[in-house]
């Protein structure tokens, strides 16, 4: 559960200073998994914490940047 918390947190810094950012691109700056960084940031998605905009990136929910913004699933 630590590794968890410690990986969500991780998913929303790379977000945060290099977003709008794909799972790949998060993966590979993480070493993690692409499908494990889609699967956190789908979780992230449902907390309302992240956006998905369209090219498939992610940003933060409550970024004061402008994107356009794709519908969530």
């Amino acid at each position: 559960m630590e590794h968890d918390s410690a990986l969500q947190r991780d998913i929303t810094d790379v977000i945060d200073r290099h977003g709008p950012v794909t799972a790949p691109e998060i993966a590979a700056r993480l070493d993690e998994h692409p499908m494990t960084v889609r699967r956190y940031c789908r979780g992230l998605q449902r907390d309302q914490q992240l956006m998905q905009v369209i090219g498939g990136g992610y940003v933060l929910a409550d970024s004061n940047r402008c994107f356009d913004r794709v519908a969530s699933d």
